[in-house]
């Protein structure tokens, strides 16, 4: 067994620079989350001021878990990422545990649920497919982007490159459209009145803020296949991190700047609402169409990631010996990639997707939390002094202040949402029993 986060990289083909992974990175986090999510946090934040305000904490949240995870890809740029990190400050079976949610949950019931959102936007704007057609073009998708990453990390970048300006230029519309239209602003604002508001209520609404904000862990995967990768994985988890902000925050002011708070909240599809508000249903259908697309986006990336990782993992011996070969052609974890597939398919043949994915924000912010507390052992381990290209600025404190969210928000996981905790749990101890016996093996070798 090898030690875990001493990932032997050969045969990775070192093809993504800072452009590429800023992608990766950004590309992770936007979704169909920013088009939908503001009409959540609008229900339990009224007042339009404390809107922007809870969009803007989780920016700032957002940004220093880009912080974060800067500084540990700086430390370790293996190819594992995440799994890396868990596995080098806390033992490979944090690690393990982390790799075994991804693959049975977090990235394949996202996988499964996106591309069934993707297939339901087709049918419902553009051409009629009927359920069997839905379910059709849903795992259409997922093949079709699985085989353009078997077939090399350059044809993946070029999609994922692709579906970001396609992604960003269609959001640049909406704000140009705003811009030439000139709507009566439909939203008056104020000063923000602590009495507007109360504690538990600011909390509940960034719980559907940070949901959106949450991906950017994903690129460290990489890092065998990025340029430089310590230097270059700290300025790409910044910068993505940075660019999303931006893109959130503007478009939740569009938002408002086109529908009063009320009508926010109320709406079921809120930037096809303020695109037909603006042009009509000619600006609905364009809303739907970049809909489409940025689920194509986040697809594109999500499978290019978790299978480094599973990689990563058989690598230390913690996962099926086939998962550690590389393509001989093209040197892609070509079976890992094929193996994610596979299983989004069952989840989405099996439509038991939604309700893998009330587990993924247990299971994803209990390792956000252990992962960020990590940096504490690795500079202790490293006695601080380390070389690093990067370090997260207002260490302890910011880094303490991300921790101590990712537990509440755990924690709240059992109190707003008991069912779905105990079923996370419920993984992880699946997840426990199967490191038994990988963990067996993998001392043998």
């Amino acid at each position: 067994m090898t030690q875990p986060g001493r990932i032997v990289a050969a045969g990775f083909r070192r093809e993504l620079g800072l452009w590429d992974t800023t992608v990766v990175v950004a590309g992770a986090i936007i979704g169909i989350g920013i088009f939908v999510n503001p009409s959540n946090v609008a229900r339990i934040l009224p007042a339009p001021e404390w809107m922007l305000l809870v969009w803007l904490a989780g920016g700032a949240l957002a940004m220093i878990g880009g912080f974060v995870y800067a500084e540990l890809g700086s430390r370790l740029p293996e190819v594992g990422g995440q799994y890396v990190y868990l596995s080098r400050a806390w033992g490979p079976f944090a690690g393990f545990l982390y790799g075994f949610a991804l693959l049975f949950v977090i990235n394949t019931g996202g996988i499964a649920a996106v591309a069934s959102a993707l297939a339901s936007y087709v049918d419902g704007s553009f051409v009629p497919l009927g359920a069997v057609g839905r379910l059709g073009l849903a795992a259409g998708v997922i093949v079709l982007l699985t085989e353009i990453n078997v077939r090399g990390v350059r044809p993946g970048k070029r999609a994922n490159n692709s579906l970001m300006i396609l992604k960003l230029g269609g959001i640049a519309a909406i704000g140009v459209l705003m811009l030439v239209k000139r709507p009566a602003a439909a939203t008056v604002y104020h000063l923000p009145a602590a009495s507007e508001v109360t504690l538990a209520a600011f909390f509940a609404a960034l719980v559907p803020v940070l949901f959106a904000y949450g991906g950017w862990q994903n690129c460290g995967s990489l890092a065998a296949e990025i340029r430089d990768a310590g230097r270059t994985l700290a300025r790409a988890n910044i910068l993505g991190v940075a660019l999303v902000v931006v893109v959130y925050v503007g478009l939740n002011w569009i938002y408002l700047r086109v529908l009063p708070p009320a009508e926010v909240a109320a709406s079921t599809a809120l930037a096809a609402d303020v695109a037909r508000a603006l042009a009509g249903e000619l600006g609905a259908r364009f809303v739907a169409a970049l809909t489409v697309v940025s689920c194509l986006g986040f697809l594109a990336v999500i499978t290019m990631t978790g299978p480094r990782l599973y990689y990563a993992m058989a690598e230390d011996g913690l996962f099926l010996r086939r998962a550690a070969t590389l393509h001989p052609r093209f040197g892609t974890p070509s079976f890992t990639l094929r193996l994610q597939a596979g299983v989004a398919l069952v989840l989405l043949v099996s439509q038991t997707y939604d309700q893998l994915l009330s587990y993924v924000v247990f299971c994803d912010w209990l390792f956000f939390g252990l992962t960020a507390a990590g940096i504490f052992v690795l500079r202790r381990a490293a006695n601080d002094g380390e070389a690093t290209h990067f370090r997260t600025p207002g260490h302890p404190w910011t880094t303490a202040i991300f921790v101590a969210i990712s537990a509440g928000v755990v924690a709240n996981s059992f109190v707003a949402a008991p069912r779905q905790a105990a079923a996370g749990c419920a993984v992880l101890a699946v997840g426990a029993a199967a490191y038994l016996v990988y963990g067996r093996q993998a001392r043998r070798r």
